[in-house]
């Protein structure tokens, strides 16, 4: 009895992180890259990590000048020639960092995820400009919610509605069966 409860247990706990997994990533849209960021490849460690920074974090205009600024993540010195990936909508862009650590590109306007990689290094944090995506998390569960309080609006509004109109041939038909009663018995009277 108890395994069966074991196995119960797992089916329900596995089918309900699939449908989790679903929601955030599917529904919500959050990216993968987001939500698992703290798993690193087992090949890196050891190996010093690049460290991207971006400015600005917060680009207002599109073409504004964004500047990637790639360090070590053990002496925190600049890394040169490090290979800077800049992808939107599945563009890429590849650049290379100076002597400074530093690539310059113009933001294209939308949400541009930003990388660095370089022989003897461990893979780079990953970089979203507009920052992180927890906007995008709001800006969704916001928009959910706006939808699931209009649809509650419309649907108590239409049944109020309803409930108003049969009250109305209610008592319209009432009068007209009181109106066609007084009416036969003023007949019979004559």
């Amino acid at each position: 009895m108890q395994k069966k409860n074991l196995a119960s247990f797992l089916l329900v706990f596995i089918a309900l992180s699939f449908i989790l997994f679903i929601v955030i990533t599917q529904i919500l849209a959050i990216p993968l890259w987001w939500i698992f960021g703290f798993i690193h490849p087992l090949s890196s460690i050891g190996l010093p990590t690049l460290v991207v920074k971006v400015s600005p974090e917060n680009p207002l205009i599109p073409n504004e000048n964004i500047t990637v600024t790639v360090t070590n993540s053990s002496s925190q010195l600049p890394v040169e020639d490090a290979e800077v990936t800049v992808q939107k909508d599945g563009t890429e862009i590849t650049l290379y960092t100076d002597s400074n650590g530093q690539a310059f590109f113009p933001y294209f306007g939308e949400v541009t995820v930003i990388t660095a990689q370089k022989s003897g290094f461990a893979s780079s944090n990953i970089v979203a400009i507009p920052t992180e995506p927890i906007g995008w998390v709001l800006g969704v569960l916001s928009s959910l919610g706006t939808g699931i309080v209009s649809g509650l609006v419309v649907a108590f509004a239409s049944e109020k509605l309803r409930k108003r109109k049969a009250r109305i041939t209610k008592k319209k038909a009432s009068r007209k069966f009181i109106e066609d009663s007084e009416n036969l018995v003023a007949k019979a009277k004559i």
